[in-house]
């Protein structure tokens, strides 16, 4: 099997840096001054954002590349490698070198055994994963507007036209795993020796192609404006420890906690109890660097919850297909 790798870094790279200040454009837009008036609560947007533009797209693309490498420190070698000797049997048995073929098999099925010996009760183990990256330049009102003629369409009866509108409100990194089955694929391997040892090359490939189709797919989606609320948490934390000018701290605070709400706007997850806490604690910090009581702890616990808080989004978003 060929194994695809497709972690498109440079449209990863453009397509954050693409984005610039999503919350922070100060800047004139017609549908957003549009769109105001359907907010029935308002939220207001930070004028500016005390970070450059290229120091927030290098710092978020950092934490994607960090999410990409979790995910693929999950990749084991042995399942791997009992994917890709399967799909070699498959190739040699169309051209006709059985015996490569049943060679192939066996040093799967010693994989698999491996898996089952380090990782006994475990079954999907990953073998290869995809990276995609969805990302608009959009704003809270802008995004209420579009749910607004969703619904309206909904209601006529236009429900691909709803679809497409709602399908365009992404802000997310998309990270899909190939997985082997280890509760079925040993099964199939031995059911294709017994096969080969009955003569019936054919059927043993038949076989073998149904379980290379039982390999499952894993997506997992992380919300790019959470990444970037948590660049600037960090960043106001770096401010604090430097003393820097506590307007500037306070602003880094406000884009983050915009960040979040348009994280929730959008969709991701159904925790409006714990978009409301960390909304709330930052709320809490702010207060604490105007009053000049603020501490690098308090600074951690934030971030620490706003970490827990993605990693949650990120379990709750996992679906195989």
């Amino acid at each position: 099997m060929k194994i695809i790798k497709t972690i498109f870094a440079a449209f990863l790279l453009i397509a954050i840096t693409s984005v610039g200040l999503t919350s922070c454009n100060n800047s004139r837009n017609p549908l957003k001054e549009a769109s105001q008036n359907t907010v029935s609560q308002k939220v207001i947007i930070p004028d500016t954002l005390n970070m450059s533009k290229d120091t927030l797209a290098l710092r978020v693309r950092q934490r994607t590349l960090k999410e990409i490498e979790k995910q693929q420190a999950l990749v084991a070698k042995e399942a791997l490698a009992a994917v890709t000797q399967t799909n070699d049997a498959i190739n040699f048995i169309h051209t006709g070198h059985v015996k490569k073929a049943e060679t192939a098999i066996k040093s799967a099925l010693d994989n698999t055994k491996i898996l089952l010996k380090k990782s006994p009760g475990a079954d999907l183990f990953p073998v290869d994963e995809s990276v995609n990256v969805h990302d608009i330049v959009t704003t809270i009102p802008q995004v209420k507007h579009v749910v607004k003629g969703a619904n309206a369409e909904m209601t006529k009866g236009n429900y691909q036209a709803a679809a497409d509108m709602l399908n365009n409100l992404k802000s997310e990194m998309d990270i899909v795993t190939v997985n082997l089955p280890l509760s079925t694929f040993p099964g199939g391997l031995k059911q294709a020796l017994s096969l080969f040892g009955k003569n019936k090359t054919q059927q043993a490939g038949q076989i073998l192609l149904g379980m290379m189709n039982s390999l499952v797919v894993n997506q997992v989606v992380i919300p790019l404006p959470v990444l970037r609320a948590q660049v600037m948490l960090a960043e106001s934390q770096n401010l604090f420890i430097r003393k820097e000018d506590k307007s500037k701290i306070m602003n880094l605070l406000e884009n983050a906690d915009y960040q979040l709400k348009l994280a929730q706007a959008l969709g991701y997850g159904n925790f409006d109890k714990e978009y409301a806490d960390i909304s709330k604690d930052i709320a809490n910090v702010k207060n604490s660097v105007k009053n000049g009581n603020a501490s690098q702890d308090i600074f951690a616990k934030l971030m620490k919850k706003t970490e827990d808080f993605k990693n949650r989004l990120i379990k709750s978003s996992r679906k195989l297909r």
